[in-house]
């Protein structure tokens, strides 16, 4: 027998996973499939003395979990970020939001003195609402009857089913407000991280659930720093860690996972195995179909995982100069999350042209400027600049990646510049990931950067799949803890934790049980 238990895939969620079961005593072995680690959370020197945080760039790792690994020890430094958002809109007026709803709403009295009164009672229910789904982070998911039981805890138990359970975030926020400005900086929090568009039902979910738990945060030195401090930690309890190895497939015997061979052909024998790649590459590609009921193979093969973001990486030589805040000086405008989304029909149309396989032309952006809060990842003087341009599909209509690379980003750096006119002129470097992209490069089906999509059919107990959604799978001694298991995608570490506590849950039981040694 080689280890008690094998990871699967050095993302955060693996390593929190593996951090949590060496620290209970396990002999545990990370296997990543690229040189570096980190999956998605990871910062890469893509070019000299410019660190970027090449796929995820706003880590939310949950602070239980660096209380509990004592991740500050390791290295870890995280700062606050407030403003939370800049929101520039076309007539060169702009919205700012803050972790305290009451400057919020004081920003939002410059669109509407109704709509801020309108912002502070629903941000106090979103805050009551946050605060109990806060409670079902570190845990397994409830089912949705639970929730229900939860919920009726709440006196407002029936506005919380009817808009945050039964709407859409654009029909929530068309009832909330007034304003079409505050509408629009409001409703990129309806879509995040999802492929859906904001008139889809479950979008106000995420919505209220994002308002009620502000407190966007930074990582000196990229959302790598997350990865590097937990492996660190690992290693501490005595863990190991192997780089450039793939998982060719699981090895299964009856129905006990027992290991793991590499595409070069070594076994590596285990107790258990987790799996941090997603549902699907997890079932359909590493497993043999052998071992699946053609039922559970179905139910997998049905799973929505579309891919929607292309990832513009760019090194600058200085600040966006923004016409609504001008300045190449670095003020809020530069350290706040900034949201390109003039108004709800611009998003809603993007979404729709991604909906039948079309490149939207004025694609949403999410951008983020790390070095205007932490220098260290730049030459002096210099910039990077992180941009998700949403609503760009995995599956194209018509052409390929390959081809349509470059209009896709000409279509984001186009927008861009419409705000920030000094932008093509900095550019000193610049990388496109595609969708298509994301999954050769980190490994994710189709590109999803949460495993799966967050419809609420794919959230909670739905997720992955019903009956399944407890972290085990119908493999005896196989997990998941990845983004595709509760409570979704977003930098926290909370699957990778909640993962180890079934694995040790079920520990006294698989220590016992007969494997096959290593056999090659």
């Amino acid at each position: 027998m080689d280890f008690d238990v094998i990871i699967i895939g050095g993302g955060h969620n693996g390593l929190v996973c593996a951090t949590y079961l060496a620290k209970a005593g396990l002999n545990v072995r990370v296997l990543e499939r690229r040189p570096i680690l980190g999956g998605t959370t990871v910062t890469e020197e893509l070019w000299p003395s410019f660190k970027i945080s090449r796929a995820s760039y706003v880590p939310a790792i949950l602070s239980e979990i660096v209380e509990e690994l004592d991740l500050m020890k390791f290295g870890l430094k995280m700062g606050p970020l407030d403003p939370q958002n800049f929101i520039p809109f076309p007539n060169d007026r702009s919205l700012f939001t803050y972790a305290s709803h009451e400057r919020t709403a004081k920003a939002i009295e410059e669109f509407s003195k109704k709509d801020a009164a309108s912002f502070r009672r629903f941000a106090k229910f979103a805050e009551r609402f946050g605060e109990t789904v806060s409670l079902l982070l570190l845990g397994p998911p409830p089912s949705m009857g639970d929730l229900l039981t939860i919920m009726r805890e709440s006196p407002e138990m029936e506005d919380v089913i009817r808009q945050i359970l039964m709407t859409s975030c654009k029909d929530l926020l068309n009832e909330l407000f007034e304003s079409e400005e505050v509408k629009a900086a409001l409703c990129m929090h309806g879509v995040l991280n999802t492929s859906m568009s904001i008139d889809t039902v479950g979008t106000s979910y995420i919505l209220a659930n994002t308002i009620g738990r502000t407190g966007y945060k930074y990582a000196v030195g990229g959302t790598g720093a997350v990865a590097e401090a937990t492996a660190a930690c690992f290693r501490s309890y005595g863990g190991t860690i192997r780089t450039g190895c793939d998982v060719k497939q699981i090895m299964v015997k009856g129905n006990e996972a027992i290991g793991v061979e590499l595409s070069s052909g070594e076994r590596i024998s285990s107790k258990a195995v987790v799996s941090n790649a997603d549902p699907k590459r997890t079932f359909l590609k590493l497993i043999s179909r052998e071992h699946l009921s053609d039922e559970f193979a179905k139910r997998v093969e049905a799973l929505q995982s579309k891919g929607t973001s292309l990832k513009i990486n760019i090194a600058l030589s200085e600040p966006l100069d923004f016409k609504a805040v001008p300045g190449t000086k670095i003020g809020p405008q530069h350290t706040a999350l900034t949201d390109i989304a003039p108004s709800m029909e611009y998003v809603e149309k993007a979404s729709y042209e991604c909906k039948w396989g079309r490149l939207p032309q004025e694609p949403p952006l999410s951008i983020f400027c790390q070095t205007a809060s932490d220098p260290t990842c730049a030459p002096p003087g210099k910039h990077t600049l992180s941009i998700i341009a949403k609503y760009n599909p995995y599956h194209l209509a018509s052409g390929d990646w390959d081809t349509l690379r470059e209009t896709a980003e000409e279509n984001a750096l186009s927008v861009l510049e419409r705000y920030a006119p000094n932008l093509r002129r900095s550019i000193l470097h610049i990388e496109t990931i595609t969708p298509l992209d994301m999954e050769n490069l980190f490994g994710m089906t189709e590109g999803n950067v949460t495993h799966l999509d967050q419809t609420l059919n794919q959230m909670l107990a739905f997720r992955p799949l019903v009956g399944w959604a407890r972290y085990r799978t119908p493999i005896e001694h196989l997990y998941l803890c990845g983004a595709g298991t509760h409570p979704g995608g977003g930098v926290t570490g909370a699957c990778g934790h909640n993962a180890a506590q079934a694995v040790l849950e079920d520990w006294p039981t698989i220590k016992t049980a007969t494997t096959t040694p290593r056999t090659a």
